[in-house]
């Protein structure tokens, strides 16, 4: 990724390039006039060629031309010091001009190191056996969420079973068959849209997951830490006169909570994929240059429609660069 960060051009670069091409014959014209002239002038062969190389090195573009990538390349050096990797000098000048920052929650301002906490069944077939059947659909995905409930059922040594006719659904949940029941796992959201009805519970903060085959059998209650270093960035970009907004999936509650946390006040929360990507391409039709912070698949438009975009830590999504609303290339992971 570095050495085809570096082989990248920023449009700086690319300009001192296209200009340099022509700066070239022009610098070289310039002395062989001089030299021309010199001669014409009677002056020594050797004067006129010592004269008309030292116009050669000072017009040289050779310092134009070196100067721009080398910047880039301090730039690109630095980040990889510090655990950062840009793709490309475009996403180094487009993080410059940055003005707007959107931030999703989870895996992103929060750890997204979720834990099982408590586990409600609404049936008699017991916590064990709800948590069996939500792994044996989760454990096909790698969301924060449903890698919990695959180590919690390990921990109390359950056999999962794999699920069959596994169909992923962005920001809402998944679904498979288990022992030939359809198993719905996700959101609030995604029962309402299955028709499902939600026994009352009490409202939290917490991240929660909901079971659920023909009716709604049980919840599974994960909590999240926000990340140590989360206020002080939000701080930090507050500070340089730059809007912050937190686009996520998940309830208004938690995301209201989190918001408070790092010092947020713009909040939208139970946004899908498509909704978050409206959003990067109202602020780019505004005017507004933005850069996106996500962590997982469902962020991966988001981060491919925005100037420049950002991937957590073990991102596996191809758009961790400044895209300028293009779409990466897929080679590049």
């Amino acid at each position: 990724m570095i050495e085809m960060a570096q082989q990248q051009k920023a449009p700086a670069q690319r300009f001192t390039d296209t200009f340099s091409d022509y700066y070239t014959w022009v610098a070289l014209s310039l002395a062989a006039v001089v030299f021309v002239v010199l001669l014409v002038m009677h002056r020594p062969i050797a004067d006129a060629f010592y004269r008309s190389m030292t116009v050669l090195v000072v017009a040289s573009p050779c310092a134009l031309v070196l100067s721009v990538p080398s910047a880039i390349l301090v730039a690109i050096a630095a980040g990889a010091r510090r655990g950062i990797l840009f793709r490309g000098g475009v996403a180094v000048e487009n993080l410059a001009g940055a003005t707007q920052f959107a931030f999703d929650k989870t895996g992103t301002l929060t750890k997204g190191a979720l834990v099982v906490a408590s586990i409600a069944s609404f049936d008699s077939q017991g916590e064990d056996a709800l948590l069996r059947h939500a792994a044996s659909v989760a454990h096909f995905s790698t969301h924060p969420l449903a890698r919990a409930i695959v180590a919690e059922a390990g921990k109390r040594n359950l056999p999962i079973n794999g699920a069959t006719d596994f169909l992923n659904l962005p920001a809402l949940g998944m679904e498979g068959s288990v022992g030939g029941n359809r198993i719905l796992i996700g959101s609030r959201r995604l029962m309402r849209d299955r028709g499902i009805a939600i026994p009352a519970v009490e409202l939290t903060n917490e991240g929660e997951v909901w079971i659920a085959n023909d009716q709604a059998v049980g919840v599974i209650y994960l909590p999240d830490e926000i990340r140590p270093a989360a206020k002080r960035v939000i701080d930090f970009l507050k500070r340089s006169r730059l809007s912050v907004t937190l686009l996520t999936g998940d309830r208004v509650g938690p995301a209201a909570v989190v918001a408070e946390q790092v010092g947020i006040t713009d909040v939208r929360a139970e946004l899908s994929p498509q909704a978050k990507l409206q959003c990067i391409h109202d602020w780019r039709a505004s005017g507004k240059k933005v850069a996106m912070v996500g962590d997982g698949i469902n962020d991966a438009p988001s981060l491919t429609a925005a100037d420049v975009s950002i991937g957590m830590g073990g991102t596996r999504i191809r758009c961790c660069a400044g895209t300028g609303g293009r779409r990466p290339d897929a080679r590049q992971n």
